[in-house]
């Protein structure tokens, strides 16, 4: 009898493709892809002085790719959430691993600035809207239960602060030892040889969910709009605009720990300080909103990140108080981010979140981008960051409070949206 070969593999690959993980597996595969691809926007800073130094630009001419890279990131996360929602965010997740693996890939030979504006800049930023935080913890939200779901999410959020203490040493060892080119093309390997596996192995959605992007069960863009005008929305949406703004302690921080009298050393020492508060952090504020409440929880945080903010503006005698401030201040960043990213997809349920997070990321982006630059306008004109910095503590606190005013019963209160219970940790 003769047997069609390829039809017998294609039946051999869809029943392996079916073959559902276990929750803890999708959560550790996601939190290693998330750490892999987080080096597309935490390792430019890097990129750039050699980049500028073998082409010969100015800063800002170098910065170009970054800027289309962020662009590219906003438009990505609107794009990719809407397809995710459409056909599952299996598909969405593995195309932007891939895309970005070529994007570093192409960098490593670009030989001009348009070609790093299109490998770097549209490829990878795109690629950051497919495979990213918002789409990555949209595939964890859709795992785990309610009573479980914030803490899972807190654990994706917690990858790109361990990225960035994880991936710059080892890419300067290669920039230091061979050049740029060699640290790009081997992002692009490892991208490609690592974390589009554990994709393949751990991005997959429940079954009952895959099933309904399949039957063409699919929610228009009009349906996202009675969500978008309820005051809960606009308030998280408003807050979200002040967690942007408050980024810039973030890109700012060696820079303000130089303006506040001590060395660029404890300017690394306050980056690590940063990175190890805001692992801890996510942590502990997405355990706590699975106990004592998604909105509190939030609402804490940033009242956390405010007064913590207004302690930045003090003088310091001592760089382990600053430290300490830093982490208080700073720290905290990721465990907002992952709160709210859990609160949109309760409250608009898995046929929309993609669409609504990646909606919420690109006013996101509006407060990233404009507060780098008037905290810089403001350290032009006063020589200070200490001024601002108490303007952004004012910021934080009154979101903070307009958040707490909607901490009624919960979003998971009112609509159960819970993952199969098939799939056992």
């Amino acid at each position: 009898m003769h047997i069609d070969r390829a039809v017998l593999l294609r039946n051999m690959m869809g029943e392996i493709d079916s073959v559902q993980p276990s929750r803890s597996t999708v959560l550790l595969t996601s939190l290693a892809v998330v750490t892999m691809t987080s080096i597309g926007m935490s390792t430019f800073s890097l990129f750039m002085p050699p980049i500028q130094a073998e082409f010969g630009w100015s800063r800002a001419m170098a910065t170009v790719p970054y800027t289309a890279a962020m662009i590219g990131w906003a438009v990505g996360a609107v794009l990719f959430g809407k397809l995710a929602d459409d056909f599952g965010v299996r598909r969405v997740i593995l195309g932007g691993v891939a895309l970005m693996a070529l994007g570093f890939l192409g960098m490593g030979v670009s030989r001009n600035l348009w070609e790093l504006v299109l490998t770097y800049g549209l490829m990878t930023g795109l690629a950051m809207g497919a495979c990213g935080l918002s789409i990555v913890s949209l595939l964890v939200s859709k795992h785990f239960e309610a009573s479980d779901r914030g803490f899972a999410v807190s654990v994706i959020q917690a990858a790109p602060p361990f990225s960035a203490l994880l991936f710059p040493p080892l890419l300067y060892l290669l920039m230091f030892t061979f050049d740029w080119r060699v640290a790009a093309l081997a992002s692009g390997v490892l991208l490609a040889c690592v974390a589009v596996p554990l994709a393949w192995l751990g991005a997959r959605d429940p079954q009952h969910l895959a099933g309904a992007s399949r039957t063409g069960e699919r929610a228009g863009w009009a349906e996202c709009l009675p969500y978008l005008r309820d005051r809960r929305m606009i308030v998280l949406f408003a807050a979200r605009v002040s967690c942007g703004i408050a980024f810039f302690q973030i890109a700012h921080l060696v820079a303000f720990t130089l303006s506040k009298g001590f060395n660029a050393a404890a300017g690394a020492t306050a980056v690590s300080v940063f990175g190890g508060a805001a692992i801890g952090s996510a942590l502990l504020f997405g355990w706590l909103s699975d106990r004592y409440g998604r909105a509190r929880m939030l609402g804490l945080s940033y009242l956390v990140r405010g007064l913590g903010t207004l302690l930045l503006a003090a003088n310091f005698s001592s760089e382990f108080w600053f430290f300490i401030a830093v982490g208080v201040a700073i720290g905290p960043t990721f465990g907002t981010v992952a709160i709210q990213n859990v609160m949109f997809y309760e409250m608009v349920g898995p046929r929309l979140a993609g669409v609504v997070l990646g909606l919420s990321f690109i006013v996101h982006q509006f407060g990233a981008a404009g507060g780098p630059m008037i905290a810089s306008m403001a350290f032009d004109r006063t020589g200070s960051y200490d001024g601002f910095m108490l303007v952004m503590a004012g910021i934080l606190i009154v979101a903070g409070l307009l958040v707490l005013g909607i901490s009624g019963p919960d979003a998971r209160m009112q609509r159960r949206v819970l993952a199969p219970s098939a799939s056992a940790s």
